[in-house]
């Protein structure tokens, strides 16, 4: 068999003895799979080779995820550091934009919450005061308010 490579792989990179082959044959045949131009092996094939192709870019991807953040960059040359500053120059400007688009829209907010505020502040002042004068013309109102009041005004000059 040969790998996604091209390079011989089976029993370990070695070409396999007549024996080993009678052995693995006698396997397949036990095991219920088919020989070696089967479909069964070409599926193994395809994932062998899948499964290479999805290695090798999870470790590009974390190569580059290094340099992003700094490290093995000793082997990097100038052209490489170039756009590695470039990406990284652009990236930020990124999360600038969008840090200041969120402070933007958290301000507005804040401006709404305290207008919002403010307008029930009001309301409640007014609500008060009418409170507060409704109060005192229905105490003038009642039957004995008069007493009240001369009442009061006696004692508070008798206090003084």
């Amino acid at each position: 068999m040969k790998t996604c490579s091209g390079q011989e792989n089976a029993f370990g990179g070695q070409r396999p003895t007549r024996r080993m082959e009678r052995t693995v044959a006698r396997y397949r045949s036990e095991a219920g799979l088919s020989g070696p131009n089967g479909s069964h092996t070409r599926s193994l094939e395809f994932w062998r080779c899948e499964i290479e192709e999805l290695q090798k870019t999870v470790n590009e991807m974390e190569a580059q995820l290094r340099h992003c953040i700094g490290e093995d960059i000793e082997m990097l040359g100038m052209k490489e550091l170039k756009q590695l500053e470039r990406q990284l120059k652009t990236g930020v400007e990124r999360v600038r934009a969008k840090k200041l688009r969120i402070a933007a829209e958290h301000v507005n907010w804040l401006k709404g919450k305290q207008r919002s505020i403010q307008e029930e502040n009001a309301r409640l002042k007014k609500r008060l005061h009418e409170l507060h004068d409704g109060n005192i013309s229905s105490r003038i109102w009642e039957p004995n308010a008069r007493k009240a009041i001369q009442l009061r005004t006696i004692d508070d000059g008798s206090h003084h």
